[in-house]
């Protein structure tokens, strides 16, 4: 109120004192509350980079990183821009804040853009693979580039021609030189991070996956299945399910723990499985196991355990001898791409369930080596309700000769 009462000491001729006091007061009250506004929009965008920061930088993933960075470069951005906002009478805002306001923008977003999408998807080994780069690249350009111009034609410093050299060409050329500077000194370390990170997911997982798989719950099951066969028959049902929980044991303590395994190893680890799992159920009219897994021509690779956790899902919540239940699977190859669905009931966790608290824990780790073995190269798509739960895997293979 007193700065403008000096301001506009010209509202005293106007009218009355009491009128100018008025005014007076409607425009300090109205500034003193926009500077509130501004220092309040302040704190929430501090606290939520600082809340932002804190979360991804628990985490050395791509993503995080990405988020690292883009709440660095905005948050030196708006420190910067309060300052020219204060100066916007004076001329170094007239001659440099546009510039800063929309071309700065427009070079960060191409920036990332470029360096963590249209970079990596650019392979020498594919001889189309430069002209789509290129394209998606110009196109990219071109798009941010007309958002900028349409702000930037509002200031009338230059040409519309004056603008498109200054305030896109020449920076577009600047931004993406130096993101590709920026990737190819990163591209060592970038893959040096990514074989490590899918060393340590792969151990990580198939570590938790075989503390799952090999726990009390089913080798009492399977024992006890055993015992029950062994008193009903003469031995020759339970020599075979000893033989084949110990073919189950030997895989899991020996070939679970090489990177790739043939395609026909994990098959008979699966049949083993299922034919365990079938003598320990007692099946009835009520119980419907279907089991469909063809004949597999051709040497393929494949992670090892990859394909069971579905199966082995299906088993653990799919059945109940209390209600109609049912199990499909069908496990089949077209050309190199193995395809796998599994479809069964679902029933409501036993509270006497010694697992009810680790349902999931397969299935989440196996999703993870997916992304890790296996990026770009599979299909997952899962889908449940309160009565049945479907899964279909579609994964490409790795085709190598037997040595």
């Amino acid at each position: 109120m007193v700065l403008y009462s000096h301001l506009r000491e010209w509202e005293f001729n106007r009218g009355s004192v009491s009128h100018a006091y008025k005014v007076f007061f409607s425009y300090g009250f109205v500034m003193a509350s926009s500077f509130l506004l501004i220092y309040v929009l302040y704190v929430v965008v501090r606290e939520g980079i600082i809340y932002q920061y804190k979360l991804s930088s628990g985490t050395q993933s791509l993503p995080a990183k990405i988020t690292r960075e883009i709440i660095l470069i905005s948050s030196l951005w708006l420190i910067i821009l309060f300052p020219l906002l204060i100066l916007k009478s004076a001329s170094a805002f007239r001659d440099f804040g546009p510039f800063y306001c929309f071309v700065l923008p427009y070079c960060f977003a191409l920036y990332f853009l470029n360096l963590y999408w249209l970079i990596p998807g650019y392979k020498k080994e594919h001889p189309a693979s430069l002209l789509i780069y290129f394209s998606r690249l110009m196109g990219t350009a071109i798009l941010l580039g007309i958002i900028e111009m349409a702000f930037l034609l509002q200031f009338h410093y230059f040409t519309f021609f004056g603008h498109l050299v200054i305030h896109w060409f020449a920076p577009t050329l600047v931004t993406i030189a130096i993101s590709w500077w920026v990737y190819l000194a990163n591209k060592e370390k970038y893959k040096q991070l990514t074989s490590l990170k899918a060393a340590l997911g792969t151990s990580n997982a198939n570590l938790q996956y075989l503390r799952s798989q090999i726990n009390p719950h089913f080798l009492f099951n399977a024992l006890n299945t055993l015992y029950g066969a062994a008193l009903m028959e003469k031995a020759e049902k339970t020599g075979e399910g000893i033989q084949k929980l110990g073919d189950m044991m030997r895989f899991m303590l020996h070939e679970n723990n090489q990177d790739k395994i043939a395609l026909s190893r994990e098959l008979d680890y699966i049949h083993n499985y299922i034919d365990l799992q079938n003598m320990r159920l007692a099946l009835s009219p009520d119980m419907i196991i279907d089991i469909q897994i063809e004949e597999m021509v051709g040497y393929n690779e494949i992670a090892p355990m990859l394909l069971i956790p579905f199966i082995e899902n299906a088993y653990k919540h799919g059945i109940s001898l209390q209600e109609k239940s049912w199990i499909n699977v069908n496990l089949y190859k077209n050309e190199n791409i193995l395809h796998l669905d599994v479809h069964n009931s679902v029933h409501p966790v036993n509270i006497n369930d010694p697992e009810r608290y680790h349902s999931g824990t397969g299935l989440e780790n196996v999703k993870q080596r997916l992304q890790l073995l296996y990026p770009n190269r599979h299909e997952l798509v899962v889908r449940q309700n309160t009565k049945e739960f479907f899964v279909h895997l579609s994964l490409t293979l790795d085709q190598q000769k037997p040595i």
